[in-house]
């Protein structure tokens, strides 16, 4: 019994402390960026650009290409990980008649393993300073706004929580972004002419709005020559967001890189020059709902099941440790009471006289 006993009691402790450790240790690690995190984004879209290759052939006429199709792969992985720190890997790659206006890029970003926020860049990452959400959304987000990263004018802008509602089969957060300025994006910037000739500007203005091509009139230098151009930025994006485990299931983006001339009264807006309009293709939406099913299905388990199932089978073995104590007490105070009464008997025998 005493054997039974401390054998049932280390497995109580033992399904306790497992329970414990999956519920309070596992299951938090496992919402936040692990080493072996790694997701992948599929996009379709339309661009409409100026081609600064048919400018050079002298076809002005045909120099602004229309909603030219393209698609984009992005890729999302754990560089390296730095106690609380997580250096992504942001590669981007672009494909389609308007790759060549759209080019891929590849970045490191340092950032907070829970809160997907900035971090400070560790040494050798050559990690991106940022300021707010650049890689996705927390695990298990909030229905608030929250701070963003805005690539076309490297500055920090809001991602606005406007409502809940069913998107894909999921119950999602709705965030949208609004964000301009003077563009910055280096990517950008190497593929739009950072000056051009004064008569060929003139060419393209036969491709712009009337008000426009009049403001252009205005502005043109009347010597001819080099006309120094400045670009903004303008995105409006939608992100649909998994509220459980903060998967962003789908996206709509519009970007839109505007031309300047400078004027004495400022900066003078004239023709868009790049006009993005972006979404997840029906194999990133089908992927994203794929990882949100996955992770609830993982942490249900993780975080609930497994957990409970431990604390139960501890709380019976715990039980059983009890009784099996006290059948062990019972049996040795029972086993004691007879020894008391046989040794009354032996005593009594003994005080009674021997008859001659």
């Amino acid at each position: 019994m005493r054997k039974a006993g401390i054998a049932l009691l280390t497995g109580a402790i033992a399904c306790a402390a497992a329970s414990a450790y999956i519920r309070f240790v596992m299951v938090p690690d496992a919402e936040q960026v692990q080493s072996d995190t790694h997701t992948v984004n599929h996009y379709a879209g339309t661009a409409s650009f100026l081609d600064t290759q048919t400018i050079a052939t002298g076809d002005l006429a045909h120099a602004f290409k229309k909603e030219v199709p393209f698609t984009a792969v992005e890729d999302f992985k754990t560089a390296s990980l730095h106690g609380g720190t997580a250096v992504i890997t942001d590669a981007t790659t672009v494909s389609g008649p308007a790759a060549p206006a759209l080019a891929s890029t590849t970045v490191n970003w340092a950032v907070d393993r829970k809160t997907l926020l900035p971090a400070a860049a560790p040494a050798g990452s050559d990690a991106v300073d940022h300021k707010g959400l650049v890689v996705g959304f927390p695990f298990d987000p909030d229905a608030k706004d929250y701070p963003w990263w805005d690539d076309g004018t490297a500055k920090q802008a809001t991602a606005k929580y406007v409502r809940t509602e069913k998107h894909a089969d999921r119950t999602a957060y709705v965030y949208t972004v609004e964000a301009g300025g003077s563009l910055a994006d280096k990517t950008i910037l190497a593929k739009v002419p950072p000056s051009i000739q004064a008569e060929v500007l003139k060419g393209l203005a036969a491709s712009v709005a009337p008000d426009q091509a009049s403001a252009l009139a205005v502005l043109l230098p009347k010597n001819g020559g080099e006309v120094p151009l400045s670009y903004a930025s303008t995105t409006k994006s939608t992100l649909w967001v998994d509220e459980f485990s903060g998967t962003t299931l789908d996206v709509d983006i519009q970007q839109t890189v505007t031309v300047e001339l400078k004027s004495a009264l400022g900066m003078v807006p004239l023709a868009p020059v790049l006009d993005v309009h972006t979404k997840y293709s029906p194999q990133g939406v089908a992927d994203s709902v794929k990882q949100s099913k996955d992770d609830q299905s993982r942490m249900l388990w993780e975080g609930e099941v497994a957990p409970g199932a431990l604390a139960a089978l501890a709380l019976v073995l715990l039980v059983g440790a009890v009784v099996a104590w006290r059948r062990r007490d019972a049996v040795t105070a029972a086993g004691d009471s007879a020894a008391g009464e046989t040794a009354g008997e032996d005593e009594a025998s003994e005080g009674e006289p021997t008859s001659t």
